[in-house]
């Protein structure tokens, strides 16, 4: 089963009410700045533009201020492949604001992640393996194959959703996963057929060249939905991870090891707010803050990311 298949059951314990009283408890700053940047969004809204909003990856809402978006808006439409989650958010909402939010399950990507299965599908992995060798170019190679072939719709297209038909656009926390969740499943992939290579795929050169076009592509194609989907004088913002940490648990052996990161959306994959700028009007500065998922324990480590967001408008 494909990561983006398994996400609505795995949301159900990331996302949604209990997680944002965690946050309100130990990462309070991270719903602020997500708030703030729904304020900046709302006081940039002109009134010539439709006073329809669109979520994009919206999941259970945990972060967004929805009921303040919804009380702004005359219609807000919450997409996602979670409905489940959409669902929940919509049902925290007071009864009289429910009816102004619409739900709408669909992959923002455009069928990415299936397109990518159907690729890997038609490898002829069991004999690659067999021809593996020291370096895994033969399993590697066809894994950069798929992502070399892999088509990445830009923009993708979303028949429910109406061309320049919000005057707001929100895509917030979703992106890096647009094109983490089909790498993980070619990983999934290459571990099942030839794990004795999968952990040599970002030293392989065509991988690495590869799997970082593949990020850019569909980096840039949301950029592309986002313009679309946005009205003349509409404004949006959008937010995303930049680099994970891994935080050191409290004692044991590694307590007082150096916290682990890794970029999730290096300037090379999305430069911001230089590629904002070559498409949209970039409102204000872009903001950054510390986003914690979990705390460090005394045994087990933590985990926190850098996040940046910006308010952006159509040219």
């Amino acid at each position: 089963m494909a990561r983006i298949e398994r996400l609505a059951a795995e949301n159900q314990r990331t996302q949604g009410a209990e997680r944002r009283a965690w946050y309100r408890r130990h990462s309070v700053a991270h719903l602020q700045a997500v708030a703030a940047l729904l304020d900046q969004t709302l006081a940039a809204y002109h009134l010539g533009a439709p006073k329809q909003a669109v979520v994009l990856g919206a999941g259970a809402c945990t972060e967004l201020p929805l009921e303040r978006l919804a009380r702004f808006c005359d219609s807000v439409l919450l997409v996602d492949v979670d409905v489940p989650g959409l669902l929940r958010a919509r049902d925290e909402l007071p009864s009289t604001l429910r009816e102004r939010v619409n739900v709408l399950g669909a992959d923002i990507t455009g069928g990415v992640s299936a397109t990518l299965a159907n690729e890997l599908h038609h490898q002829p992995w069991a004999d690659l393996a067999s021809l593996a060798g020291p370096d895994g170019n033969a399993p590697l190679d066809a894994a950069a194959g798929c992502l070399e072939r892999c088509a990445v719709p830009n923009p993708p297209r979303i028949p429910e959703l109406a061309p320049g038909g919000y005057g707001i656009v929100i895509s917030s926390l979703v992106l890096t996963q647009l094109f983490s969740l089909p790498l993980l499943d070619l990983l999934d992939t290459l571990v099942y057929h030839a794990a004795g290579v999968a952990d040599m795929r970002e030293a392989h050169p065509r991988y690495h060249t590869a799997a970082l076009a593949f990020r850019r592509r569909v980096a840039l194609a949301h950029l592309a939905l986002l313009d679309l989907l946005l009205a003349p004088q509409g404004v949006g913002y959008f937010a995303s991870d930049v680099t994970g940490y891994l935080l050191p648990p409290k004692s044991g052996p590694h307590a007082q090891a150096e916290r682990e990161s890794l970029p999730v959306l290096p300037p090379d994959v999305l430069a911001i707010p230089a590629d904002f700028a070559t498409r949209f009007t970039v409102h204000g500065a872009v903001r950054r803050w510390q986003w914690l998922v979990s705390s460090p324990d005394a045994t087990h480590p933590g985990r926190s990311y850098d996040v940046c967001g910006l308010v952006f408008g159509k040219r």
